[in-house]
């Protein structure tokens, strides 16, 4: 896919700082708007208590974890390589709970800034398909996990039913683009997303690249026919 596949934290940073303003639009448009259904879903798997300590990792605009904070009141950190999005989670925390401030650290997952079992729980939505080492990421957040602690991932994925297969690549490579780009004047942006989903790892091979990692992994659940996977890993 030439340049626009360029994974690196300078390129990464530099795409969610350019379509924060549209990022949230993105997510609905990507998960033909359930996504508020995963993240809930997410959630509910995870199974956070009030005492738990929980990361974030590329929290983006902050979804995630502000519906955590709804669920259950826990503590909450939001890591994310991108400062426009991080300023946009916090304004969207602060909306959400008057007079509270969202602890937002930015950093890279690839080299998470907290110490060995820092947490109880860890969640990812939409942001492993954008880093350049996926066993890198793992190998941090079981690090910073307490033993036993938990780890989510809710991604995008391709659907295995051949005829919605075949829709869902038309709407993903065609649609999405056009639509992404005439409401961001970024195409290459939307593209460069839509190419990521494409080129991901398939669900069984993610599986088995958690388990080098060092997670057993709960349960790897489809969700809308394909088009996104949760999966819940146990350090």
């Amino acid at each position: 896919m030439g340049e626009i596949m360029d994974k690196s934290s300078k390129q990464i940073r530099k795409l969610f700082d350019d379509i924060t303003p549209t990022y949230d639009l993105l997510n609905h448009l990507l998960s033909m708007s359930v996504d508020k259904g995963w993240r809930k879903r997410t959630l509910a798997e995870l199974s956070i208590v009030e005492t738990d300590r929980v990361l974030d990792i590329a929290t983006g605009t902050g979804d995630l974890a502000i519906s955590a904070r709804m669920a259950k009141n826990c503590p909450l950190v939001g890591l994310d390589l991108s400062r426009g999005m991080l300023m946009e989670a916090v304004r969207k925390w602060s909306q959400a709970f008057e007079g509270d401030s969202f602890q937002a650290v930015q950093g890279d997952a690839l080299s998470i800034p907290f110490g060995d079992g820092t947490f109880d729980k860890a969640m990812v939505a939409f942001g492993v398909r954008n880093m350049p080492d996926i066993g890198g990421f793992l190998d941090e957040a079981h690090r910073v996990l307490r033993t036993p602690g938990r780890l989510a991932i809710l991604e995008f994925s391709t659907p295995t039913n051949p005829f919605f297969r075949q829709i869902y690549l038309l709407y993903l490579t065609k649609i999405l683009p056009f639509i992404g780009g005439l409401r961001s004047g970024n195409r290459a942006a939307y593209k460069y997303l839509s190419d990521s989903i494409q080129e991901f790892p398939s669900p069984p091979v993610l599986c088995q690249i958690f388990e080098e990692h060092g997670f057993k992994v709960i349960k790897s659940i489809p969700l809308t026919m394909g088009i996104c996977y949760l999966h819940i890993l146990e350090k």
